[in-house]
């Protein structure tokens, strides 16, 4: 086994499925890029949910009282940030959650809970999104297989 065929094989032995979801979620900028696809893709530019449903419109009030937001446009859910940056990705050994601190202070100075509001799906992936991260764990997965089994290890 001291030939480069043998090293192949005991690099093989190595190839671990949980090791490499694990080392792919361990990467901050990929965990960015998933939560960047809800709070950008999803809600900033669609105002859309996890099922591809606007999750509210704003109305003439909204607009009068923010002009940033345009009456007929979709909520993005983004008045502060304070909300999309509460978001987080918890790494399980075959899947993975997002939560986020759905408790908010409204105009009136209200705290009200965005979930309870417009439901969880709210920071979940649509199906475009979810097939997007499936490829890019892919080229993750490949790459992490190409550098165990590189023979100039």
């Amino acid at each position: 086994m001291d030939t480069i065929i043998g090293s192949q094989l005991r690099r093989v032995d190595q190839l671990s499925m949980m090791v490499f979801w694990r080392t792919a979620f361990d990467d901050p900028a990929f965990r960015k890029a998933i939560l960047d696809l809800i709070r950008e893709d999803q809600l900033f530019k669609k105002g859309i949910d996890s099922d591809g449903d606007i999750i509210g419109y704003y109305s003439e009030w909204t607009e009068m009282m923010n002009p940033d937001k345009v009456a007929g446009t979709p909520y993005t859910l983004k008045d502060t940030g304070e909300f999309y940056e509460s978001m987080i990705i918890y790494i399980y050994d075959n899947y993975i959650e997002i939560d986020a601190d759905p408790i908010k202070t409204n105009a009136e100075g209200e705290r009200e809970n965005l979930f309870f509001k417009y439901g969880e799906n709210i920071i979940g992936l649509t199906d475009e999104n979810m097939e997007k991260v499936a490829k890019d764990l892919q080229v993750k997965y490949r790459d992490q297989i190409i550098q165990l089994l590189s023979v100039n290890r």
